[in-house]
């Protein structure tokens, strides 16, 4: 508030500073009121400055009443910070509570992140796993090729080589 009326008094100084801008509707006044002058407003701005120092000898109630009021706000003022630093503790002491429960080892449900969901990365150039001519299995037989009404297999990997299977997304 009283930014305010800070901002009011030196927009109002400033303007009453600028020169007048001449063809504009005030210029042209009547014959017998006078114009004021800058000197003349700045005078009477820091003469009613003064008088409003000694308004409290003039009105001593309303001063009592407005030195309450403004207590009253501190006092609100005081309260809705102290409100704001406590909420701000808390949550700064449960984020405490939350890493070092993570750092103990405490799972707190689900750990999986977006990239722990995502498939590996597979190069253009990744070598598919080789099986050798003579290698035997179920599907080619004892030569090395499949039948010819047999559907085409997928590469099996060498032996002690598990194929990873893709993580399980949640529901």
């Amino acid at each position: 508030m009283f930014f305010l009326l800070r901002i009011g008094f030196w927009l109002t100084l400033v303007f009453l500073l600028l020169p007048a801008v001449t063809g504009g509707p005030s210029s042209h006044a009547p014959q017998g009121e006078q114009k004021v002058s800058a000197v003349d407003a700045l005078s009477a701005a820091s003469s009613a400055v003064a008088d409003a120092g000694g308004f409290c000898a003039r009105q001593p109630q309303a001063c009592v009443i407005g030195a309450g009021l403004i207590e009253l706000i501190g006092e609100r003022a005081e309260a809705g910070a102290r409100f704001a630093l406590s909420y701000i503790s808390e949550q700064i002491v449960e984020e405490k509570r939350k890493a070092a429960a993570r750092a103990a080892g405490a799972a707190p449900g689900d750990t999986l992140t977006t990239h722990d969901l995502s498939p590996a990365w597979k190069g253009p150039g990744a070598p598919a796993a080789a099986i050798p001519a003579n290698a035997s299995n179920e599907v080619t037989g004892s030569t090395g090729r499949a039948p010819a009404n047999a559907p085409a297999a997928a590469p099996v990997p060498p032996a002690g080589m598990a194929v990873p299977l893709p993580p399980k997304r949640p529901a």
